[in-house]
């Protein structure tokens, strides 16, 4: 553990300890309401095949300590009920709303019965066009190939890829790296980060795993439950700021259309 983490580990015990935290919380809570929100919550996450980055997931063991926390000291509404309340100008002293991003399959797995568990809502905004299909979002693609060293040394040697991966430290292919690389893609242009992607899928002799998002039928369960609530993640998980407002306008379109066919309601998030 570095110096700086185990300092700011020493800071957190300290605050937590002497009330402080505590009391920052209801002061906090007397005016505003919390909106939070994950991506993945997963056992184990140094197994997965494919690597997944550190901001996008919590253990389940964490999990499960948050949601005892919230249902402790918060009044947790699904996101929509938050919304009414501020509507209609009703108060929000203490409230929290729980939401997740994309529609990963550990959402249903993981995270899902410990809701149950906590009898707390959620709600889950869908990437519609990867739900049930076996494919995978691009960051973490790129990430599954670009952990093969085989892939990096013929990378070096392409036209399109060298560019790339010289924007990129030399050394150890570790989760910061791979971070970083992510970084780099995402600030391309579409058009270029798929020829990226392409030459990658080339390279590699092996395919990413499928499964890794949720199927419609496991999204039908726990909205039966009455605890998930489903908004939309656009369609096909485009950073809309880098496509017209024309692809901008469908990809909403779309996703509403895929919820309001396979789950029967109309997104109004």
């Amino acid at each position: 553990m570095s110096f700086r983490l185990a300092l700011k580990g020493m800071a957190a015990d300290v605050f937590y300890k002497t009330g402080a935290f505590e009391l920052l919380c209801r002061r906090i809570a007397k005016t505003k309401a919390f909106v939070l929100m994950y991506h993945r919550v997963l056992d184990d996450p140094a197994s997965e095949t494919v690597p997944v980055q550190p901001g996008m997931y919590v253990k389940a063991s964490t999990f499960r300590q948050h949601l005892a926390f919230l249902k402790s000291r918060f009044r947790v509404l699904s996101l929509s009920e938050l919304v009414a309340r501020i509507g209609t100008g009703k108060s929000i002293d203490s409230c929290c709303a729980i939401t997740f991003d994309d529609g990963w399959r550990d959402n249903y797995t993981q995270a899902y019965p410990l809701l149950r568990e906590f009898s707390l809502p959620v709600t889950i905004f869908l990437a519609t066009g990867f739900i049930g299909t076996g494919c995978i979002f691009w960051p973490d693609e790129s990430a599954f190939y670009l952990q093969q060293p085989e892939v990096i040394r013929a990378g070096r040697e392409s036209a399109l890829l060298r560019p790339f991966l010289d924007k990129l430290p030399a050394g150890t292919v570790d989760a910061k790296w791979l971070e970083q690389a992510i970084a780099v893609l995402k600030a391309l242009p579409p058009w270029k980060r798929e020829g990226i992607m392409g030459c990658l899928r080339e390279l590699s002799e092996k395919n990413p795993p499928g499964g890794l998002l949720m199927g419609w039928t496991e999204a039908k369960e726990m909205q039966a439950s009455g605890l998930v609530d489903f908004g939309s993640h656009t369609a096909n998980h485009f950073i809309l700021d880098q496509v017209s407002q024309e692809q901008a306008e469908e990809e909403i379109l779309q996703s509403k259309l895929d919820l309001e066919e396979h789950l029967g309601i109309t997104p109004e998030l």
